[in-house]
This record gives structure tokens, C-alpha cells and sequence, in this order.
């Protein structure tokens, strides 16, 4: 049930990295990859007039133990750093699944 939010980073470097960041939380967490959501809002961060590199994920799922949020947090930080980007930001929203709901067709 993770749903994944990638900000100010490359669609190509999302797309290289996206099968072994699902295989890698997916170890962690123990759940299944097909339970995974990836989205890419495309942003640019800004300092003091300049564009910064800055990758900010935030990962919204069910609430979990912090050391597993910061087993999590690195692993993600591990892959997308090399990536060259100055900053990787990682942070975690609770869902409570009472509120989400689903339609399909």
C-alpha cells in the first residue's frame, strides 16, 4: 500500500531506479511490489533565487516504527543519490485506510 511521490527529479532517473526501489522497500516492509503506487510531480526547488537539485520523496502508507521509516529512508537516499542530485529529502505520511477509497471501473 505505499504510495510513492517523487518531486524535483528527472523522469529518466525515476524510471532507472524504480523497479529496485519497489524490490528494495518491498524487502523491508515485507509486502508485495504490486501493492506499490510511483508518482512524479514534476517541481523545481528554489533558494535564494537559484534552482537547486533537491529529489524530495515522501512515501504515505500505513503507520510504522520509526527505525523501519529510517531503514526505509536510507535505502531510498542510497539509490537516488548517485543520481547527482545535492539533496535527497525522504519523509513519511500515516494513511489511515478508514479514509481511502477506491473506484475502478
Amino acid at each position: 500500500m505505499p504510495r510513492i511521490v517523487a518531486r524535483g527529479i528527472k523522469k529518466e532517473d525515476l524510471k532507472k531506479v524504480s523497479a529496485e526501489l519497489f524490490d528494495t522497500i518491498a524487502g523491508i516492509i515485507e509486502r508485495p511490489r504490486e501493492a506499490f503506487t510511483l508518482d512524479l510531480v514534476e517541481s523545481v526547488a528554489i533558494l535564494d533565487g537559484e534552482e537547486i537539485s533537491r529529489a524530495n520523496i515522501e512515501i504515505g502508507w500505513v503507520e510504522r516504527p520509526v527505525e523501519v521509516c529510517e531503514k526505509v529512508a536510507n535505502a531510498v537516499g542510497a539509490l537516488i543519490k548517485p543520481l547527482g542530485y545535492e539533496t535527497v529529502m525522504v519523509s513519511f505520511k500515516s494513511i489511515d485506510l478508514a479514509y481511502e477509497f477506491v473506484f475502478k471501473n
